[in-house]
């Protein structure tokens, strides 16, 4: 068995799967697909795992959502009131547009995400949801309501924003090479929205639905099972492409001489 793991890789590759993985006793064997881009600057912090947000000139509301490893769905609560707490210690009644930042979210659990979000997105609408290979649904995200379901299972937010977001308020998405998994998930959920823009790198492209299959007790396997569609319908079955493509430019440390952020912020005020 020890020595049947490590072909693993080989495997994955042949499938063309490089989302899932052989989980044997502690380490993971699959493929890794190599990266169309680097980005050194982004890279290196990948580990600022914390939320972050500012009002830049007063008026634009940034927020910045790192990945998660919440795979046990242990932290859906705290990481979606997270989100939104941030949100509301800078919004109010100035700000006129959003730049939501997943450049540094290489992935988790979208669910918190997405229901930190929930007002972003829209109402009364399926947003998104999984395709099989037969492009057969299977399974929907929607928000009725007020109410985010997906797959039919209501999640629930215990806190709510100080100010409603209104209709079809200017929104950007930032994306850089590493933003992949429940970071692309979140970036196809605006995909379509009025007022909406993507800027910044090709994302690094598992946008694929991954479910685990337990095998025994030391070993596990995550295949890739579904592909990802936006709320037009439009299946992903690569990275996503920006609206507006910038490479590199990255400045998280003066977010006024980020290029990404500069491009953001010439969307918004149009």
């Amino acid at each position: 068995m020890d020595e049947v793991a490590p072909l693993y890789k080989e495997v994955f590759e042949q499938l063309n799967d490089h989302h899932g993985g052989l989980k044997y006793k502690g380490k993971t064997f699959g493929w890794s697909k190599p990266a169309a881009l680097s980005n050194t600057y982004l890279k290196e912090r990948i580990k600022d795992d914390k939320v972050a947000s500012e009002a830049i000139n007063g008026k634009i509301g940034y927020i910045r959502i790192p990945g998660n490893n919440d795979f046990a769905f242990k932290k859906v609560d705290s990481l979606a009131n997270d989100i939104v707490s941030h949100i509301n210690s800078i919004d109010n009644d100035k700000i006129k547009g959003w730049i939501i930042d997943l450049r540094l979210n290489t992935g988790g659990n979208m669910y918190p995400i997405l229901l930190g979000l929930k007002e972003f997105i829209g109402d009364n609408i399926v947003f998104g949801g999984f395709r099989n290979a037969q492009h057969k649904a299977t399974g929907n995200w929607e928000i009725k309501n007020g109410k985010m379901l997906i797959d039919d299972v209501e999640l629930e937010r215990k806190s709510a924003l100080k100010y409603p977001v209104k209709n079809n308020m200017p929104i950007v998405i930032l994306s850089g090479c590493y933003t992949a998994s429940a970071g692309e998930m979140t970036a196809i959920s605006f995909i379509g929205r009025a007022n909406t823009y993507i800027v910044g790198e090709p994302t690094a492209g598992y946008t694929t639905a991954v479910q685990g299959f337990k095998i025994n007790e030391t070993a596990g396997i995550n295949l890739a099972t579904d592909y990802v569609v936006d709320r037009n319908l439009k299946m992903y079955k690569a990275n996503i492409i920006p609206d507006v493509e910038i490479i590199g430019g990255d400045n998280l440390e003066n977010l006024k001489k980020d290029q990404k952020i500069k491009k953001a912020l010439t969307l918004i005020k149009k």
